[in-house]
């Protein structure tokens, strides 16, 4: 049996820009400078494909990001690497004033202008078309995936079962595989082209019980959260794995994700070391079930799972 593997990281603005001031909420921890954050991304890159994994890599970009390290994102798109889009609706600096919310507070106008300008605004930086779509926060709403579509999206791929009202982001329950979304709901099956493949999460393992957020796979996690040999990470990925058993599913895959924020090229820190115990959980937890492991695109899951004729 097939399982796809794919680890990405969310790229997004240092805290220092004029669009991310206290006027739009100070809550943010993006990377400390612009050096940093590109050192970030080439690092990840070339651990991903030290540990074997590169086809399994994908960045998702901020706007305003690409804009300003333009070099860095081409070279990384030439070079093959599948670039997709991240937005903050309180982040981006295309939206003032009140245009400025939380993705999913939008209304569905509101929401299509946001998504549709950041997606022409990435693919005229980068020169190519961008085909998939992360909310920032998970922040979204029921028009969310309807909206993608129409705008020329053919995959996505958002934090599931997470519930955080202040942010906008409602995954209570959401279904946690790989399926066509629904034109009416983000929390269940539908029958889009759209193609949803969500970051895998804890389906009894928790970063938060008291507020029942589920651990993910993120290598920025404090070591109180995951244990002294890193065991809640290999939780979190067999517990997949058998729930994807038991519920037959057509398209089945681990998905992590990080920040532009690690120094991934430093193979000594935390953060780097983390991202080889989630390559090697995989692995192994994957060989025992009977798995032989792709790293893969998105697009290719999405391909694949127009293929199997996914539900």
């Amino acid at each position: 049996m097939q399982l796809f593997f794919n680890y990405s990281i969310d790229c997004e603005t240092p805290a220092n820009t004029d669009y991310t001031g206290p006027e739009r909420r100070p809550f943010f921890r993006g990377p400390e400078t612009w050096e940093l954050a590109e050192r970030s991304v080439r690092g990840f890159v070339e651990r991903m494909e030290a540990l074997g994994v590169r086809d399994g890599t994908t960045l998702f970009v901020y706007p305003d990001v690409a804009r300003h390290q333009r070099s860095l994102y081409c070279e990384m798109a030439a070079a093959g690497i599948e670039i997709a889009l991240h937005l903050n609706g309180l982040r981006y600096s295309k939206l003032r004033g009140d245009q400025a919310q939380w993705l999913g507070e939008m209304s569905r106008e509101a929401q299509r202008h946001a998504i549709g300008v950041a997606k022409q605004d990435l693919e005229e930086t980068l020169g190519q078309p961008c085909d998939g779509y992360r909310a920032c926060y998970g922040s979204a709403n029921g028009d969310t995936f309807a909206l993608c579509e129409e705008l020329g999206f053919t995959w996505t791929s958002n934090a599931g079962r997470r519930y955080r009202p202040e942010f906008g982001a409602n995954w209570s329950g959401s279904w946690p595989y790989a399926h066509h979304a629904s034109a009416r709901s983000n929390l269940i099956c539908g029958s889009l082209r759209l193609f949803e493949i969500p970051v895998t999460v804890g389906l009894q393992v928790y970063f938060d019980e008291s507020i029942r957020q589920p651990l993910d796979l993120r290598v920025e996690t404090p070591p109180e959260h995951l244990g002294e040999q890193r065991q809640k990470l290999a939780q979190v990925i067999e517990e997949n794995l058998v729930e994807m058993a038991r519920r037959d599913v057509p398209v089945r895959a681990i998905i992590g994700l990080s920040h532009n924020v690690n120094d991934f090229a430093d193979t000594a820190t935390y953060q780097s070391q983390n991202l080889d115990w989630v390559v090697r959980y995989t692995r192994e937890l994957a060989a025992a079930s009977g798995y032989s492991v792709e790293p893969a695109k998105f697009t290719t899951m999405t391909d694949y799972g127009l293929q199997v004729g996914s539900y």
